[in-house]
């Protein structure tokens, strides 16, 4: 019996010692984000928040792109809007811009001429730091 409880004592300190997060800054792979800007985000080592944003009114989609670093850096971001064509997304335009003081909001808009889902996929690089983020989906 005393074997047996210093048995299940000893498991019990290995699976409690056994870390269970995963580390997502660094050069590990991150995971694409997708959803509005009230879901978790995961952490980053040079980045505070993320999030692209796709509205359709008629035939004119409003795409918004936004970053913000934890210090003030150098920022680059590609924001495409995006049809589906099958399981793939065909890029319909792309805008690039850039920022020095840590924040970047990109705000355009395009008119749709193809019917179809859309969602803005966009790519940030904070200070070397490369994110990926893509809206939700929208149709048209």
């Amino acid at each position: 019996m005393k074997r047996k409880i210093v048995t299940i004592l000893t498991m019990y300190c290995l699976l409690a010692s056994t870390p269970l997060s995963s580390y997502a800054a660094g050069n590990m792979a991150r995971p694409m984000a997708a959803g509005g800007s009230n879901t978790a985000q995961p952490y980053y080592e040079n980045t505070s928040h993320i999030v692209s944003e796709l509205k359709i009114d008629g035939n004119t989609a409003y795409c918004n792109a936004e970053v913000t670093a934890k210090r003030t850096c150098y920022i680059n971001v590609v924001m495409r809007l995006q049809r589906q064509e099958g399981s793939s997304w065909h890029t319909v335009s792309s805008w690039v811009g850039s920022s020095t003081n840590g924040f970047k909001n990109m705000t355009r808009t395009f008119t749709l001429s193809t019917r179809g889902t859309y969602r803005v996929y966009a790519i940030f690089n904070v200070d070397g730091e490369e994110l990926t983020y893509a809206s939700l989906t929208k149709k048209y």
